[in-house]
C-alpha cells in the first residue's frame, strides 16, 4: 500500500499506521481466506507462472495464488514494512513460497523489479486509487505484463453495511455516516500524498493504459439476519477497526453511540443483538494486454 503524507484533518494525519494495524490486517486475511482463494481460482490459467500482488497489506491474494499455483513465483509487493514483515510472518507460519517485495505503486522501476519479469497475472486490490497518480499507476503495471498477461484490480464495490437504519443508541443513519466518514478520510489522504483521483471510471483507466478484453464482475454478499458465530465476528470487528480508523472524521455523539455498541461488557452491544446482516459488493475488473 501506498505511504501518505502532509494534510492533517486538526492534529491528525489522515494516514494509517500500518504497524499498529498489522494484527488487524492478519485477522481480517484469516477471515477472508475462502474469498480470495475463490477469487484466485477465477482469475488465474494453468500457465501462470509470473503472478503478483500488488499493494498486498496482509497478502491475501498472494497466499491463495501460491495455493492454486503451486508452480508459479509468487510476488507480495507493499511499500510499508511492517506488511512485508507481516507477510513473512505468514510465510514461515504457513510454509507458503510466497516472496516479500518492498515497493509502491507510484515507482515503476522498484515495481518491476519487485514484480522479477513480465506477469501472467498481476492482482491490485484497493491500492490504486492511494497512487498519486492513478493512471500512470495503471499504465506502469500494463506494461509489466506479458503479452496475454492480466491485470486485475479490486476498486468500486459498496463498503459492507450491518446495521439496521436505528439501532436505538445514537441518531438514525451512524453507519451510513461512518461510510461517509471513511470517505472524508479517503479524501484527506488524497490532499496528504498530492494525489489526482480518476475523473472517470476504471473500466475506462484500463483501456487507457493499453489494455483489452476489459471487463467488470460484481459480487453480492446477501447474509441475511442474525449474523452467527464467525459472520458475527467478522462484522463486530469490521465495525470495530472503521470506527477506529475513521474516529476522527466522526461528530462527538457519533462516536459515544459507537464506544456503547461496541462495547463487550455494556448493554448495547451489538454482539446481543439478532439484527445484524451483511450486505456489500465486491468490485473488480479485468483486462488483458494485448
Amino acid at each position: 500500500m501506498a505511504s501518505h503524507h502532509g494534510h492533517k484533518h486538526g492534529d491528525h494525519s489522515a494516514a494509517f499506521d500500518f504497524a499498529e494495524a498489522a494484527p488487524r490486517f492478519k485477522e481480517r486475511a484469516a477471515a477472508e481466506a475462502a474469498k480470495y482463494r475463490r477469487l484466485a481460482e477465477r482469475l488465474t490459467a494453468p500457465g501462470d507462472r509470473v503472478v503478483a500482488d500488488i499493494g498486498c497489506g496482509a497478502a491475501s491474494m498472494a497466499f491463495a495464488l501460491a495455493e492454486v499455483l503451486p508452480d508459479a513465483q509468487v510476488a507480495a509487493v507493499d511499500a510499508e514494512p511492517a506488511m512485508l514483515d507481516l507477510v513473512r510472518e505468514r510465510a514461515a507460519e504457513t510454509g507458503a513460497a510466497v516472496r516479500a517485495a518492498q515497493a509502491s505503486v507510484d515507482d515503476a522501476d522498484a515495481l518491476a523489479a519487485a514484480v522479477g519479469g513480465p506477469a501472467d497475472l498481476l492482482w491490485a486490490g484497493h491500492v490504486i486509487h492511494h497512487a498519486a497518480d492513478p493512471q500512470a499507476a495503471l499504465d506502469n503495471l500494463a506494461g509489466l505484463l506479458a503479452p496475454g498477461g492480466r491485470l486485475a484490480i479490486g476498486e468500486g464495490g459498496t463498503a459492507p453495511q450491518y446495521l439496521p437504519w436505528h439501532v436505538g443508541v445514537g441518531d438514525p443513519g451512524l453507519e451510513l455516516r461512518l461510510i461517509e466518514a471513511g470517505s472524508r478520510r479517503l479524501q484527506g489522504e488524497t490532499h496528504e500524498h498530492g494525489s489526482t483521483p480518476l475523473a472517470y471510471g476504471w473500466n475506462l483507466a484500463l483501456e487507457r493504459a493499453g489494455l483489452t478484453e476489459v471487463r467488470e464482475v460484481n459480487e453480492l454478499d446477501a447474509t441475511p439476519a442474525p449474523l452467527e458465530g464467525a459472520q458475527l465476528r467478522h462484522a463486530l470487528e469490521s465495525l470495530r477497526t472503521r470506527a477506529d480508523w475513521f474516529e476522527h472524521y466522526l461528530s462527538e455523539d457519533d462516536k459515544a453511540a459507537w464506544s456503547r455498541l461496541l462495547d463487550d461488557n455494556g448493554p448495547d452491544w451489538l454482539g446481543n443483538r439478532r439484527d445484524l446482516r451483511h450486505l456489500s459488493i465486491d468490485t473488480y475488473f479485468i483486462a488483458v494486454r494485448a
